[in-house]
Order: structure tokens, then sequence, then C-alpha cells
């Protein structure tokens, strides 16, 4: 086992904060920032609500799928939830829907109101985040209970909760790739017999079951001490330098890849899933019936983990539009016409 460092040197390469500070915008879960993440404490302001990004605002086809309501489709503010909207509005466009793009609106607390209104007809959610912070109730652990948890709160406010994607946007704890080969862990559970650890998180975690307090409880980490560091690209620094063995990211954080981190596995008892998962006004829902909602799910079943890593990645590190992005994962996957 290598010796770990217990100095707290926050230097780090520039091109490793430039990733960093671009990843740390966004993300399903609360802990690994609090920064515009899609669970998190956004600052965006009603005026700002009315932010119109993409194809343009409304778009039809002559051949459509019937008399229904013009779509609008929103996002939070980070770019990974414009690029789902994104590839859902431009899909239906493609099939001959009407829609009305609404995105970088902000934070559950914004947006939440206006889907219950019916002024927003779709929205990729996260499945954990939308239980626990749009509705403030406990999120299951396990998938399918989630999914069912979160059909029964929207069906309460008149939103149809369409299939979950594959792919997740959750809270992670990641380490060096050295550490995981030097010490031979793919486990949380795995880090039990190391010797004295930290964990470098927002001050949050601390006292949190979901974050270092549950990894402590749940998995026995009496070993384990943490560390309260604010911002994520901070963390990656640290984590770099040796400062602390163990950091909070996200799991589509394009950063993780490019650093070489491994994001340690057995989480699931005390991290909820947070699955891209669409939802939808009954209105809509009702208005078009099976065809559109088969088109939403063969839409979502592609969206695996490692797509919103490359998605995330053409944004944040290749600075490309989140509109083209979309329009490119499109085509490739043989989504639209041309």
């Amino acid at each position: 086992m290598r010796k770990l460092l217990r100095r707290r040197v926050f230097g780090a390469t520039l091109l490793t904060l430039m990733l960093v500070v671009a990843a740390c915008g966004g993300g399903s879960g609360e802990d690994a920032t609090t920064t515009t993440s899609a669970g998190g404490d956004a600052t965006t302001t009603p005026a700002e609500m009315t932010t119109t990004t993409g194809a343009g605002a409304t778009s039809t086809t002559g051949d459509g799928p019937g008399d229904g309501p013009a779509i609008t489709v929103a996002s939070f503010n980070f770019p990974e939830s414009v690029i789902l909207a994104e590839i859902y509005a431009q899909a239906l466009e493609a099939g001959g829907y009407a829609i009305e793009r609404n995105l970088n609106l902000g934070s559950r607390e914004l947006i939440f109101p206006e889907i219950e209104s019916g002024a927003i007809g779709f929205l990729p959610e996260y499945l954990g985040s939308a239980i626990a912070v749009g509705f403030g109730a406990e999120a299951p652990t396990d998938q399918a209970e989630a999914v069912q948890a979160l059909t029964d709160l929207f069906a309460e406010v008149g939103v149809t909760v369409l299939e979950p994607a594959p792919g997740e946007d959750k809270n992670v704890f990641v380490v060096t790739g050295d550490f995981a080969e030097e010490n031979d862990v793919s486990m949380v559970s795995d880090l039990a017999g190391l010797g004295e650890l930290t964990l470098g998180g927002p001050p949050e975690c601390e006292e949190r079951e979901t974050c270092y307090a549950g990894l402590v409880e749940t998995y026995g980490l009496e070993n384990l001490a943490f560390e309260a560091i604010q911002e994520g690209a901070a963390r990656v620094a640290a984590l770099s330098s040796g400062g602390i063995d163990l950091a909070l990211l996200f799991s589509t954080q394009p950063v993780i890849t490019v650093e070489g981190f491994v994001a340690l596995e057995g989480t699931e008892e005390i991290i909820a899933p947070e699955n891209v998962v669409p939802v939808v006004s009954n209105e809509v829902a009702e208005a078009y019936g099976e065809d559109f909602a088969s088109l939403v799910n063969s839409i979502s079943e592609l969206i695996t983990t490692d797509v919103l890593l490359d998605l995330n990645g053409r944004v944040e590190l290749e600075a490309q539009n989140p509109d083209d992005v979309a329009t490119d994962w499109l085509n490739e996957n043989g989504l639209l016409d041309g």
C-alpha cells in the first residue's frame, strides 16, 4: 500500500482546472457541487427563465402525428441537461411534432411549478433527484422502486413518467488509477482494510447518509476521515496531488476519463439511481398516445452513461454547441432524416 499523503496541496495543471471548471457546472445530484446542479441550489432568477436556445422556438412538419398541443421542451441550466433536451426535441420534430424550447431554466425550485401548471410539456429529469429534491421524499435505492415512486408522485400533479434511460448522472466516489491499481480496489467496501484515508467533498457531504456519513455507517469505513473542499476543481486537484485519497464527483464528468480516475462501485445502498427519465404533461401524453411514448422511449434506451460522458465531452472539452452535439448524435444513430 502506498504511503498516504496528509499534505493539503491544491495545485493542479491548467488543463485539469479547465476541465473541472467546465465539468462541475452540472449534474443530477446534490453533493458533488453546489453550483447549478440538477438537484442543487441554482441562482437563476425568474427573469432569466425565458432563455431559448437551439433550432428555434417552434417547428412543424407536413405529415405530423395528428392534432395536439405544441410541446414545450425544457431543461435545467447545465450543459448535459440542454443536450438531452435538444436530443428529444429534435427527434420529436423529425417525427412531426410541434416543438417549443425553453432551455437553461434553472433549478427544480423554478421548474417544478412550471411542470405542474402545464407550462412545460416535456423535461428530461433525473430519477433520484426528482424524488428527493423535487418532491422532498426519500428516494429508493432500487431503480424499479424509484421509478414507481416517481410515477406515483408525478401522477398527483398531472405528469406522466416515461421509461428511464440506462444512463445515470449520479454522485460517485473516485480514486486515482494508481491508487486503485496499487491497492486493488474497485468497490467502496474495499477501502475498509487500507488504513487511514481521507474523502474530499463539499461541507454538507459530511453529515449526509448519501455521502460521508453513509460510507462510514453502511460500509464500516471507520478508517475514513473527511475534509471539506467546496469546489469540484479543488477536489480534483487535491486528489491528483495526493492531498486526499477519495473525492466526490459526478459520474458523467469528462475529467474522470481524462485524468484516469476510477469510480468505485457498490454504492447502491446509499446512493439512489439517477437515470435520465423523461417526464411529460398528461395533456401531451394523452393527446399523442402510444406512438409518442414509443418514440421517446426508443431514444431513451440508447442513452447510456458512456453516451452522456461522450456528449458532455464534446461540449465541455471540444467547445461544441449543445444543439449541434444533439444533431450529430441523432444522425450517428440514424434517428434523423439526412
